[in-house]
């Protein structure tokens, strides 16, 4: 048995809806010291990696280590359940997991758990040159501006504290510039010169996770897997490594 308390169950919503689009199942492990998921897409295009550290609990009621396994489109339905005053809670065994929304009513949902093979995931090791931190609100204004003409998005970090992004497909091309100077990013880091070519859709469908974080980091360098983090309260975070596109 365990249990865990979280302050605000909205960013949970946010999380699980983010993770929902890109993996159907996979395995909630609690620790004694934090919860962490890593997986990957069918395509394995996509590296999913969350960590929340007990510190960012109400309550922390974890012995040992606990496997979860979950649907997370059965998930994703019950937090949508969730409302602006809800407190979380998760209550697990070996065979259930309860979710229950903490607010004027206490609303409780059970799920069954999945027994699901764990795939070990080793940590990436992956040389970034370019890192370049905003607001979510800015990360989400730029997909929203780039979005009616984009197939694919290229990043284009300059040695200046540039980050251009193009957003092309099709129907167009659109392009937004980034700095520090402008006030349009918080930071930026550039190593060298560097370029490279995703998918579009990866970013629409994790967009929501960027809800839950105050700050979004993007990490890339030429032709390389690119690193989004959505940076949480208490060093939280999750991240999605993405497979660059090949043209």
């Amino acid at each position: 048995m365990g249990k865990v308390v979280f302050s605000d169950a909205r960013v949970w919503r946010y999380l699980m809806t983010a993770i929902g689009k890109i993996i159907e199942e996979g395995i909630l492990k609690f620790t004694e010291d934090a919860l962490v998921l890593k997986a990957m897409d069918p395509s394995h295009i996509v590296l999913i990696d969350l960590y929340m550290p007990r510190t960012v609990f109400e309550e922390y009621d974890v012995s040992g280590e606990e496997k979860l396994g979950v649907n997370f489109n059965d998930i994703v339905k019950i937090f949508k359940r969730a409302t602006k005053n809800d407190r979380l809670a998760l209550e697990f065994s070996k065979s259930k997991l309860a979710i229950l929304f903490l607010g004027s009513s206490e609303r409780k949902f059970v799920l069954p758990l999945l027994t699901l093979s764990e795939e070990e995931i080793p940590e990436p090791k992956i040389k970034f040159k370019v890192t370049a931190r905003m607001t979510s609100a800015t990360f989400r204004d730029v997909l929203r501006d780039i979005e009616p003409v984009s197939e694919a998005v290229k990043f284009i970090g300059e040695e200046g504290g540039v980050l251009r992004i193009i957003g092309y497909g099709s129907k167009g091309e659109a392009e937004i510039q980034l700095s520090s100077e402008t006030g349009t990013l918080i930071d930026i880091s550039v190593e060298e010169n560097s370029e490279a070519t995703y998918s579009f859709d990866y970013f629409k469908d994790i967009v929501s996770a960027s809800q839950a974080a105050e700050t979004t980091a993007i990490r890339f360098s030429t032709n390389i897997p690119c690193r989004l983090d959505f940076e949480l309260a208490g060093e939280a975070r999750l991240s999605f490594y993405i497979a660059p596109r090949i043209e």
